[in-house]
Formats: structure tokens, sequence, C-alpha cells
């Protein structure tokens, strides 16, 4: 081992060494100034579970411990897979291990303080109401491609509603990061908004479920030639990209913040990166060929809905 080596072995040990109060001040100081002291105590306190830790779930889980989340319940039954490595937080060496227990290990080298807590079985119908009632604040990666997934998904905001503890969820779709807060402190809401009533979920399938819960307008013009493969049954998988996957994770961070400190969210949040990127005759000709898309899509839209 040489010089340099023993030099970094030496300050984080030391680093780790400063008592948990100080640690902690110095690894939040830059957020001073934008983030108030309440607020990042508030962060700091809540018990944030992640349910699913893969492209969206897995997106959110280091920059909340950096933002100051030190309380996290990581809840998912799968490992990675190579073709994960396009858009998720893992390398070559994490391929077969859990992807829970691969965060957790990546974010104590973040903050050795941080108090995370894993259960490899995912969200089930056994553990959500214990995960739930845990929880002050939860986020939403379940998965959505098959139907026993979708159940859980399900019954996670079924819990969540009953509880009063707010959901929010993400959708990577092409260019788009489709951001939906369901906000179950408010005993009115309804859950999922009310978008599955009159159909129980073990009677959709992935298509039908996202009709209902996807608006169609957040569809991004790329996705309309994949929807129709799929609706052909040409393809079952859907593509996802790594920039679209990191941003559930930034818009989220301040979705947090928001919630926690009381302050109105917006339901539905959508950024379509590759529209912002093109110039201007370029973003007149994608609205064009999208409105097209849609009128297309409407019709077979509708009939999934019902």
């Amino acid at each position: 081992m040489g010089v340099a080596a023993e030099g970094r072995v030496d300050i984080a040990g030391g680093i780790r060494a400063l008592p948990p109060d100080v640690f902690y001040s110095q690894l939040t100081a830059r957020n001073r100034g934008l983030v108030d002291e309440v607020e990042q105590q508030q962060l700091r306190r809540t018990t944030i579970l992640v349910a699913g830790c893969g492209s969206i779930g897995g997106a959110v889980v280091e920059p909340l411990v950096r933002l100051g989340a030190e309380r996290l319940v990581l809840a998912e039954p799968d490992g990675y897979e190579l073709h994960n490595l396009n858009r998720q937080n893992a390398g070559v060496a994490d391929v077969g291990g859990n992807k829970a227990w691969v965060l957790a290990d990546r974010i104590r080298q973040i903050n050795p303080h941080v108090d995370v807590r894993i259960d490899a079985r995912g969200v089930t119908a056994d553990n959500v109401a214990a995960l739930v009632a845990a929880a002050g604040l939860i986020f939403d990666g379940v998965d959505v491609t098959d139907s026993s997934a979708l159940a859980c998904k399900y019954g996670l905001h079924v819990a969540a509603q009953r509880s009063g503890v707010p959901v929010v969820c993400g959708y990577d779709i092409a260019g788009t990061q489709l951001v939906l807060v369901y906000d179950y402190r408010v005993r009115s809401l309804p859950v999922l908004r009310g978008r599955l009533d009159g159909h129980p979920v073990e009677q959709l399938d992935p298509l039908r479920f996202l009709a209902r819960v996807v608006p169609l307008r957040a569809v991004p013009v790329e996705m309309f030639g994949e929807l129709r493969r799929q609706l052909n049954g040409e393809s079952t998988v859907f593509p996802q990209l790594v920039y679209t996957a990191h941003l559930f994770g930034v818009l989220a961070c301040r979705v947090a913040l928001d919630l926690l400190a009381g302050r109105p969210v917006r339901h539905r949040i959508a950024v379509d990166v590759h529209m912002l990127t093109r110039p201007g005759r370029q973003r007149w000709r994608s609205r064009a060929t999208r409105l097209v898309e849609l009128a297309r899509m409407s019709r077979v839209a509708l009939a999934y809905r019902r």
C-alpha cells in the first residue's frame, strides 16, 4: 500500500470517527442557505421507505442520503442483471447481488451513520402494512411489468392511503420522467386518485394499468412506436435510459423536502429531456408529430381504460 493510499485510509478513518452530529453538520454544510435547519432535521428524522430499488427507487436512494436522509427502509427482492447496468447505480461486480444490499453498502460509504434496514422480500401482502406503518414518506419504485408486481404496487398505495403516508411514484418513459405525487395525508384522496376504481388490479395487465394511471398526454413522441409494437405483440420490454431514470432522483428529492415541510406540491410533474434539448424548429416538428400520434392512439387508450 502506497503513501497516498495510506493517507486516504487514515483520512477516511478519521471522518468515520467523527461524532454523528458533527459528521452530519459537515456533510450537509453546503445545503445551508437553500435548505433551512428545520427542513434539514425533518429529512434527517423521517423514516423513508423505498419500495423497489431498480430504475426508479434505486435512483433516489443515493441523492436522498447526500441531501441528508439518515433513516431508510429498502424493500427489494431482486438482484442486478447485466442489462440493468445501462441505467442503475451498479457495476459488473454487483451483478447477482440484491439491489437493496448493494445500495446499502454504497450509501454507508457516504454516511456511515445512516440507519438503513432491508427487506429482501420486497413489498408483499404479508409485510406491506408493517413497512408503511414505519414510514413517514414512501417512494414507489415497484415494478409495473407483470401482474403480480402490480398487485403489490396497488397494495402499497392502499396501505399508504389508510395510514395517511404520502407516496411519490416515478415512470421513466423514453426521455420523459413522470413523477406522480399522492399525498395521502389528505384523507379524501382516493387510492391512485381513483384511477382504478371499478377495475380490480388482478384483472389488469401492465398496459391496461399504465393506460389508467399514466396520462396519455405525458407520453413522449418516441414511445408511440414502441406502444404499437407492444400492442401488436412484437415487443415485451420497454426501453429505458440512464438520464431519464436518474432524473427521478433529482425531482423526487425536491418533492421530499416540500412534502416534509408541508409546502404544496404539484401532483404531476413531467420533464421531457429530449424536448428540452431540441432547438425551436425540431421542437415544433416533434410537437406536430406527437399530436398526430395522440390522435391515432386515443381510441386505443380509451379502449384499454374500459
